[in-house]
């Protein structure tokens, strides 16, 4: 099972404080940056990743919009390259698991 995370801050005053802390708490819970503002964590099960999602909602912001995709790994084998292709990290240890390089 895997958790997608997808934020889009505003412009608001005040916001880059908590996105800032929104994205520490996603590093800091083994989240992984795949994108601009797209973070990613692999879970054992569905009862593990309801688990994250509420922490998730826990340290959630008062504005902008934060959303969430939970998908099985079938689903997640399923991604197309429409240009480039999978970064080091998935070549090196394969799209099933990831390491920190």
């Amino acid at each position: 099972m895997r958790i997608l995370i997808l934020l889009d801050p505003t412009n608001k005053r005040g916001t880059k404080t908590a996105y800032t802390a929104l994205r520490n708490f996603l590093y800091s819970d083994g989240y992984l940056r795949i994108g601009t503002e797209l973070f990613m964590r692999i879970t054992p099960s569905r009862k593990t990743a309801e688990k994250h999602i509420r922490r998730l909602k826990e340290h959630s912001l008062g504005t902008g919009v934060v959303r969430v995709i939970r998908m099985t790994e079938k689903q997640y084998e399923s991604i197309w390259y429409l240009t480039g292709g999978p970064d080091r990290q998935e070549e090196l240890v394969g799209r099933n698991s990831h390491i920190s390089i």
